[in-house]
C-alpha cells in the first residue's frame, strides 16, 4: 500500500533542479614599465607623459626609461605613432598610418630614434630620441605617442577545457606638442557624410564626423535622428556620450538598425553635438538603394515570451487521472481486505 501511494505521488509531483557551473579565470600583468624623462620645456611638470611647448624648428632630445621587471633579457619594439580617433569616439595611437585629414601633422615625421631596444633582466635602460619641431608656425596641438611592446609579448594560459588564451601588453606614452597659446583655437566638429552601411556585417546608419581643427578635445555628447526626407518622425535615433577626437581626424559613427528594415528611398540624418560651451548641428540628405552587402548578418532579436494558451480540457484530464488513481488505490485496498478475510 505504501509503495503504491509513493509511486502515485512521484507521478504527480516532479521537482526540477538547476546546477550552475563556475569558471575560474586568471589575470597577468606586464613585466616591464616605461617612464618618460620630462625635459625643461614640459608644460605640465606633474604629468606622466610628454606635453611640450616648442618653437618653430626647435630640436631636442626626448628620453624614455624602460624597466625590465622579468627574469630574462627582453627586446622591446618602440613605435612613434600619430593620434587618431577610433570609430567608438576615443583617441588612440596604436597604429602607424591611421587615416587623417590632409592638414594633419603626423608625430612620427618629427621624432626619430631606435625601433628596438634590448634590456637585461631586472635592469632599466634610457633610450634617446630626437624631436625636430615643424619649422612652420602651427596652431593647436600635434598629438600622438610612443607605443612600446615586448617582442615576445604573449603570455599564454590554458583553461581546463583546453581553450588557449593569449594576453598581450603594450604601454603608450602620450606625446603632445604645443606652440601658439595666444591665437584663438575653438574646437570644431562637422558631419561630412551620412548613409546606410554595415559594421561588423550588421546593417547600420553611418555618419562621418570630422575634426578639421588642430584642437584635441573630449566630453562630447552626440545625438542622431534618421527620418524619411520631408517628414519629422524619427525612425532611428542614437545617443552617445563621453567621446573625444584627435586633431585633424575623423571617424565613422554607427547606429545599428537591429530588426528594423528600411525601404529604398530618400532619408535625412540630423546630427547635434556638444562639448562644453560649444555646440554643432547639421542635417544631411541621402538616397538609400535598399541593397546591402550579401554577407550582412541578421541580428538575433529576443522576442518576449508569450503565455501558452489555456487548455479548457486540462482540468477534466487532471480530474480523470485523480479519479483513476483513486479507483486503483481503492480496488487494491478492497482486494487486499477480501483476500485476507477469505484466507481466514
Amino acid at each position: 500500500m505504501k509503495r503504491i501511494a509513493l509511486f502515485a505521488l512521484m507521478v504527480l509531483v516532479i521537482s526540477p533542479f538547476l546546477i550552475a557551473a563556475g569558471q575560474k579565470t586568471t589575470a597577468t600583468t606586464p613585466e616591464f614599465a616605461v617612464t618618460p624623462v620630462l625635459p625643461s620645456n614640459q608644460k605640465q611638470a606633474d604629468a606622466g607623459y610628454f606635453d611640450l611647448q616648442v618653437d618653430p624648428g626647435q630640436q631636442e632630445n626626448l628620453q624614455l626609461r624602460i624597466s625590465n621587471l622579468s627574469d630574462q633579457v627582453q627586446t622591446y619594439t618602440i613605435a612613434v605613432n600619430p593620434a587618431y580617433t577610433t570609430d567608438s569616439g576615443a583617441i588612440a595611437f596604436d597604429r602607424a598610418m591611421p587615416p587623417l585629414n590632409q592638414d594633419a601633422r603626423r608625430l612620427n615625421t618629427l621624432i626619430s630614434g631606435p625601433e628596438k631596444v634590448s634590456v637585461p633582466a631586472k635592469t632599466e635602460k634610457l633610450v634617446t630620441y630626437i624631436l625636430k619641431a615643424p619649422s612652420q608656425h602651427f596652431i593647436g596641438v600635434i598629438s600622438g605617442g610612443f607605443y612600446v611592446s615586448p617582442e615576445n609579448d604573449s603570455s599564454t594560459n590554458k583553461s581546463v577545457s583546453g581553450v588557449r588564451f593569449t594576453n598581450r601588453f603594450a604601454i603608450g606614452i602620450t606625446t603632445i606638442l604645443r606652440q601658439d597659446f595666444k591665437t584663438p583655437n575653438p574646437p570644431l566638429l562637422a558631419m561630412t557624410k551620412a548613409g546606410i552601411g554595415t559594421i561588423n556585417h550588421y546593417a547600420a546608419v553611418q555618419a562621418t564626423i570630422s575634426n578639421p581643427s588642430g584642437n584635441q578635445f573630449g566630453d562630447i555628447t552626440s545625438d542622431y535622428a534618421l527620418s524619411k526626407t520631408g517628414t519629422k518622425k524619427a525612425l532611428i535615433t542614437g545617443h552617445f556620450v563621453g567621446q573625444a577626437v584627435a586633431p585633424h581626424s575623423f571617424f565613422t559613427q554607427s547606429i545599428l538598425l537591429n530588426d528594423r528594415k528600411l525601404m529604398a528611398g530618400d532619408y535625412s540624418l540630423k546630427w547635434t553635438a556638444k562639448s562644453g560651451d560649444f555646440s554643432w548641428t547639421k542635417t544631411l540628405a541621402f538616397h538609400y538603394s535598399g541593397h546591402l552587402p550579401k554577407n550582412t548578418l541578421q541580428p538575433v532579436v529576443n522576442k518576449p515570451k508569450t503565455k501558452a494558451p489555456d487548455n479548457p480540457q486540462l482540468p477534466w484530464i487532471i480530474t480523470g487521472i485523480a479519479i483513476a488513481l483513486l479507483l486503483i488505490l481503492t480496488g487494491t485496498w478492497g482486494w487486499s481486505t477480501w483476500h485476507r478475510r477469505h484466507n481466514q
